[in-house]
């Protein structure tokens, strides 16, 4: 009844099963050993929702010649390194526009988080996984797209989607060759825009928006200036104990400060490029960036309970 109902629903349901189903086997071509180390580390990009990833993305992507998956990658999730070795989607990437709506970036070029392509390799729900609930075969599967990424780009390739803070154990388990990018927001701040995200989407402050941390079902029953503290601090409690749990060692980390970042982007672009350079990770210049981007800084959330949040997270 619903695929009479909604052909389109179901048009679109059968295109994503046979792009994921038809193109994975091509990953097994351009990566077949799964034991070789890989030529370049990926780099995972971990924080909190809303806590300025995806400009920091844009203006990274920008400014260091590192492959990414883009909007045009993600049509093709079942194997981007397939899009990336037929058509060269960012070869001729303009500048971005910084331009985003909850995280999500308009055009073919721009960066994407592509949930697809993570939901080949790690379950939906609960969000939060450790090392001992991931499936060993999705995980052989997630190195080497990984893997064939890497070689289809030939340089490192940066990942934005921040549901990988909730991912570390098992990607640095399969990926010991990963990098860290921590970016950090005054909690205050990213509280405030969490909650704004709650009324656009869902038009009140009730509903949880986002990644949900292991401790979900306690936070819910928190008032919402509340929840989106906690929502923050849990989140990187989770981080920090996992790359400590999984052996990450701190040369392998770079925390990035959205506030200093927005304040001089050219500083903060400088300080990354020489923590890869460190790493063996020399990447070319791509372009200039802006000198900085100006913060909202007024109140744009109902006024009592922004002072509540406030007050919440003095105490």
């Amino acid at each position: 009844m619903n695929r009479c109902l909604y052909p389109r629903s179901y048009a679109q349901r059968t295109l994503t099963v046979a792009t994921r189903f038809l193109l994975e086997p091509a990953e097994r071509v351009l990566a077949p050993n799964l034991d070789q180390p890989l030529r370049y580390p990926p780099i995972f990009l971990l924080g909190a929702p809303r806590s300025g990833s995806t400009l920091a993305t844009q203006v990274i992507t920008d400014a260091l010649d590192l492959g990414y998956i883009s909007n045009r990658h993600c049509q093709w999730f079942g194997a981007p390194a397939f899009a990336e070795r037929l058509f060269h989607p960012t070869a001729q990437r303009p500048s971005s526009d910084y331009r985003s709506t909850h995280g999500q970036t308009n055009g073919p070029y721009a960066p994407a988080e592509c949930g697809k392509w993570w939901y080949r390799f790690f379950r939906r729900k609960p969000s939060y996984v450790r090392l001992d609930e991931v499936d060993p075969r999705r995980m052989a599967r997630f190195r080497r797209s990984v893997a064939a990424l890497t070689e289809s780009f030939d340089r490192p390739v940066l990942f934005k989607n921040l549901y990988a803070s909730l991912r570390i154990q098992a990607i640095a388990h399969y990926l010991p060759e990963s990098l860290f990018v921590v970016i950090h927001r005054n909690e205050v701040d990213n509280g405030h825009s969490l909650l704004e995200s709650r009324y656009r989407v869902f038009g009140g402050y009730e509903g949880w928006w986002s990644m949900e941390p292991p401790e979900i079902e306690v936070l819910k029953r928190l008032p919402a200036h509340a929840q989106v503290i906690e929502q923050v601090r849990n989140t990187y409690a989770l981080i920090e104990n996992d790359l400590a749990a999984s052996g990450v060692p701190a040369f392998r980390r770079f925390d990035l400060y959205y506030e200093d970042f927005c304040v001089d982007p050219p500083s903060a672009i400088n300080a990354l490029d020489e923590f890869l350079t460190m790493n063996s990770c020399s990447v070319a210049r791509r372009g200039n960036v802006p000198t900085s981007f100006q913060r909202r800084n007024a109140v744009r959330i109902d006024k009592a309970l922004y002072e509540a949040m406030s007050d919440y997270a003095r105490r």
